[in-house]
């Protein structure tokens, strides 16, 4: 009885999943994963769905513990997505950075990041661990008509000139 609860406890956890992936109870591919009498052999049995199933596969350890495998395509386009959203995040995060500075030109200011950027890496820098806010004050200082000058500005508009 209490292998049945653990079971139906491991079940549960793959429904809820398998349901944030959009795949139906009927779909879905369950192996109950066993040791055999060699150490480093181990069988697994399939106890839902077939081997046409979608991925991920779930297998059920002896401990209980819910473990999934997929094909090294879906790995792989797994990762390509993660890179991708990434990059997407970073260039977002770089193009906020730059706008809170009030660049003159976008573009130019963009090609000068992205320049220090690739020196950096070059470095061996990753780019993840760039503080980009940094950076673009960093540039600012060093490239300072890329970026208008609040300060003078309202210096001006304190003396009356023209902007």
């Amino acid at each position: 009885m209490k292998e049945l609860e653990k079971y139906s406890n491991c079940l549960k956890r793959i429904d809820e999943f398998s349901q944030n992936l959009g795949m139906k109870k009927e779909d879905r591919a369950i192996f109950e994963m066993k040791q055999t009498e060699k150490e480093n052999e181990a069988c697994l049995v399939l106890k839902n769905g077939n081997f046409n199933s979608p991925e991920p596969w779930f297998i059920v350890d002896e401990n209980d513990e819910i473990h999934t495998m997929i094909s090294l395509s879906s790995l792989k386009n797994i990762l390509e997505s993660l890179k991708q959203t990434q990059k997407e995040n970073f260039e977002l995060k770089l193009e906020k950075a730059i706008y809170q500075q009030i660049p003159i030109d976008f573009n130019d200011a963009w090609v000068v990041a992205m320049d220090e950027i690739k020196k950096r890496v070059k470095e061996g820098l990753m780019e993840f661990n760039i503080d980009l806010e940094k950076l673009i004050i960093d540039i600012k200082k060093e490239h300072p008509n890329l970026f208008v000058d609040m300060e003078a500005m309202v210096e001006r508009v304190k003396n009356n000139e023209k902007l």
